[in-house]
């Protein structure tokens, strides 16, 4: 009596540390899905995604890792100024991530286009474009995950910072460097250059008041322009008409 005691022990403690073949599927499952994003995101940063991979790696269990997913529709046809920019942006943020050294399997950044997966939008009953959304690893997506576009811009920075909030995921954006400001600063400096070297021996007009003080005033109201700011800033989303109170794209 006390050895079949002893057995039963044995195999009930056997059987308990023992995982079952349903974990292990799990675990083989996870881990397949888990290399597979890596490998799309070693490639690129941004993963593009159809219906069938939305199904496959993002809604259907298991999932340890959260997915940001812009959905947009970038194809000519559909004459979507504002996801082109907010694209350049999105990858600007992946492209920070992707190359950062802090880059892990904790998140990754995709897209769905509406001509390659027109299916995942009705999936979501989205009918507007573009709209960024985390999918969390655990638990479906709260209302705090979809990114409140017009309030906050599509700044790389603003996304980020949403990134943050959502995931625990500090992502510091980094910008490719623009040298458009520096060239144009050169071919003013050569300019100016040129036209002093030419009148090198009539040079008066630079003692003459008038001509800084109407230099000082283009220069400030250049600076003060609507342009100047919509270049420090980006451009704003969309446009409120003052007088019908109509917001436009």
């Amino acid at each position: 009596m006390f050895y079949k005691l002893l057995i039963v022990v044995f195999l009930a403690v056997s059987l308990q540390g023992t995982p079952s073949d349903g974990q292990k599927k799990k675990e083989t499952l996870l881990s397949e899905k888990v290399s597979q994003m890596m490998e799309w995101a070693s490639k690129r940063a941004v993963i593009r995604m159809n219906g069938e991979k939305f199904r496959r790696l993002i809604r259907a269990p298991p999932r340890n890792y959260s997915v940001v997913i812009m959905f947009t529709a970038l194809q000519p046809q559909r004459q979507c100024a504002v996801c082109k920019q907010a694209d350049e942006e999105y990858q600007i943020l992946a492209n920070s991530w992707r190359y950062s050294n802090a880059f892990t399997n904790r998140i990754f950044f995709a897209t769905v286009d509406f001509d390659e997966g027109s299916d995942v939008f009705q999936m979501l009953n989205m009918n507007s474009a573009p709209t960024f959304i985390n999918f969390p690893a655990k638990g479906k997506p709260k209302r705090a995950d979809t990114y409140e576009l017009q309030v906050r811009g599509f700044a790389a920075e603003q996304l980020a910072r949403w990134v943050a909030d959502r995931t625990d995921v500090h992502i510091r954006v980094i910008r490719p460097p623009n040298y458009a400001g520096p060239l144009m600063l050169g071919l003013l400096l050569a300019f100016i250059g040129s036209l002093a070297y030419l009148r090198r021996n009539n040079l008066e007009f630079l003692f003459n008041k008038n001509v800084w003080a109407f230099s000082a005033l283009c220069f400030v109201l250049f600076m003060t322009s609507g342009q100047m700011w919509n270049h420090i800033r980006g451009p704003p989303y969309a446009h409120k008409n003052p007088n019908t109170g109509q917001v436009t794209p």
